[in-house]
């Protein structure tokens, strides 16, 4: 004992350079493992605080102990081992005792919801809604310090600002801008009414909105969450308010996105039509696949007056389950002589099962390669025969493109290199997959590549702009727009028809 007790008052006093010397020298002690009562939670906090993550469990083991021993301070140091273990395994934490950064803010990491609040407290730890009270008013001080200071950090698109406003000030502004947003500068202010226990922005500022108080402390029905945004004056996003359960959990999921913001320097907002207002016409076929050995969905949208036309231009598109809000736009685009007329030929993605995300087995190289090979099978041979022979669509490489967003933009780039005799445009938004060994591209005879990504949705914008990069260095022919936006359906649909403007050029131009 005496042996681990000099190492544990030189491992305490040691500095970052030494320390992991006497952790060695602290796990090769045979009697570390029969350390029982206070010397087992000093060791087990000598772990913790100086080892790596692999000495987790056995820090945790010793604090375990140490608190069956009814040592004071012991449990709360096991409940934090056992949370940071569980989140090291992929799995989420017991306890609630880890805490996480998020866009500047502090989280708490994902909880199993099986200890609840007796628990904690057999292990001196606070109830859950004290430990989110505490991150909030953390969350709070942080906010209000970056408000008085300048800019952003460094590095940050946006960051979580607090003025501290009145609940008058707030009730004015919601008077003034009923859908719930206004700003001063880079500085944005969000805001609701909700008796709910909790709300949330979403989805491009999932960042949790704060009660605001009367000036005597009185709880409100009014919620705030305020932000400053480089760029905020091109900025264009939706915008939704959803309720939130005492876990801090949207309920029944993500909502709807009712709002939109749009900043006075943002690219103008081309026109879209109704559904039912349509001049072409869109419809649902069902086909039957041989290379995927199964019936899938197509949507296939024509033009005005199709009859009258022949090898017109196509887009092959990906999510054909949601591609009406790009058809309205397509469709308002061609009536106003925008764009030419068209083609959408747009097969519906993979259902979601138990397996997984089979959307992306499909649709991106490298997971399941027999089932994106078929999957290419289908969507480069089988649909374009099909739309060549009952749609007038092109064989023209030059007026024949592949179309997506997200993990169908990383589709789409696939497609574009691996089929490059059949595609002369690949139109790939924001997505998350980025230039490597595992997708091959030649400059030579590749399609022109039309690249689109949002300063807000983080690792999709550094994918894409990591491909524009890529596409200048090997003069490979390319456009990028750089929108200020989040992973959001407004910044694909409105550039979209732009895409296709430059891709087959405008009646307006002739």
């Amino acid at each position: 004992m005496n042996a681990i007790g000099d190492l544990l008052t030189q491992l305490e006093g040691a500095d970052p350079d030494s320390a992991p010397f006497f952790v060695r020298q602290l796990l090769q002690q045979e009697e570390l493992a029969e350390l029982q009562g206070a010397d087992a939670l000093r060791a087990a906090r000598a772990l913790a605080i100086f080892a790596g993550p692999q000495q987790l469990p056995i820090a945790g083991e010793l604090a375990g102990r140490a608190h069956q021993a009814g040592v004071p301070g012991s449990g709360s140091l096991f409940a934090e081992c056992a949370d940071k273990v569980s989140l090291m395994s992929g799995r989420p934490q017991r306890f609630g005792t880890v805490i996480l950064e998020h866009h500047g803010d502090l989280i708490m990491a994902p909880l199993d919801g099986v200890a609840d609040d007796e628990a904690r407290r057999s292990f001196g730890l606070p109830s859950l809604r004290e430990m989110q009270l505490n991150v909030s008013e953390q969350n709070k001080l942080l906010a209000k310090s970056r408000y008085e200071e300048l800019g952003l950090p460094q590095g940050k698109p946006f960051c979580r600002i607090w003025s501290d406003p009145s609940a008058d000030e707030v009730r004015r502004g919601l008077e003034q801008f009923p859908n719930g947003a206004w700003s001063e500068g880079n500085d944005l202010t969000l805001a609701c009414r909700s008796e709910a226990s909790g709300i949330i922005p979403g989805p491009v500022f999932e960042l949790p909105m704060w009660n605001v108080h009367e000036d005597d402390g009185t709880k409100t029905d009014l919620w705030c969450v305020q932000i400053r945004l480089d760029r905020l004056d091109e900025a264009v996003f939706g915008y939704g308010f959803w309720p939130l359960d005492l876990n801090g959990m949207p309920i029944g999921g993500r909502g709807p996105v009712d709002n939109r913001y749009r900043g006075k320097l943002a690219p103008e907002e081309l026109p879209s039509h109704e559904d039912n207002a349509l001049e072409g016409s869109l419809s649902t076929h069902e086909f039957a696949s041989a290379a995927l050995r199964e019936n899938r969905r197509i949507k296939v949208y024509l033009p005005p007056q199709h009859s009258q036309h022949s090898q017109l231009p196509v887009v092959y598109a990906t999510d054909g389950n949601m591609i009406e809000p790009y058809i309205r736009r397509i469709d308002a685009a061609i009536t106003a002589g925008f764009i030419g007329p068209l083609l959408i030929i747009a097969p519906h993605a993979a259902p979601m099962d138990h397996t997984g995300n089979e959307r992306a087995l499909e649709y991106l190289p490298g997971f399941d390669d027999q089932r994106f090979d078929r999957h290419q099978r289908f969507f480069v041979d089988e649909i374009s025969q099909w739309a060549e022979e009952n749609f007038s669509a092109s064989t023209d490489r030059e007026f024949r493109a592949v179309f997506g967003c997200s993990d169908g933009g990383g589709h789409a780039l696939a497609t574009g290199s691996m089929h490059r005799h059949r595609y002369g445009h690949c139109i790939a938004y924001s997505t998350g997959m980025p230039p490597s060994e595992q997708l091959q591209w030649e400059p030579e005879g590749a399609p022109f590549v039309h690249l689109c990504a949002g300063t807000l949705e983080q690792g999709f914008h550094q994918a894409t702009e990591a491909w524009a990069a890529w596409l200048h260095f090997h003069s490979s022919p390319h456009h990028f727009t750089e929108r200020v936006c989040g992973h959001d359906l407004i910044q694909w649909i409105e550039e979209f028809p732009r895409s296709i403007a430059r891709a087959w050029g405008s009646p307006q131009d002739n």
